[in-house]
């Protein structure tokens, strides 16, 4: 891969059941070699607090414990933070 800056482009679909996650995102990295897609962040929002993102998880075998299916650290994962928050706080609710 050369060193070019990659475009990420946010998908927000909203949550359809009453509750903190109020909507889900997909992210797509655009990249001279290609793309790359990831489905499944969710946009969390609880009382009082500003919203969050958490990225792809699958539910475990006990209650409550998910595990990634997606990680990033660094400057990757405040990016895509940012991209799904902003797209997010300016998509309009259907």
């Amino acid at each position: 891969m050369g060193t070019e800056k990659i475009s990420i482009e946010i998908e927000i679909r909203w949550a359809t059941k009453p509750g903190n996650v109020k909507a889900y995102a997909d992210v797509k990295f655009n990249l001279l070699e290609g793309k790359l897609q990831l489905h499944g962040f969710s946009i969390i929002e609880q009382p009082g607090k500003g919203p969050w993102v958490g990225f792809p998880a699958k539910p475990g075998n006990i209650p409550g414990k998910f595990f990634p299916i997606v990680e990033a650290d660094g400057a990757l994962k405040e990016e895509i933070f940012r991209a799904v928050l902003d797209a997010y706080r300016g998509a309009s609710k259907q």
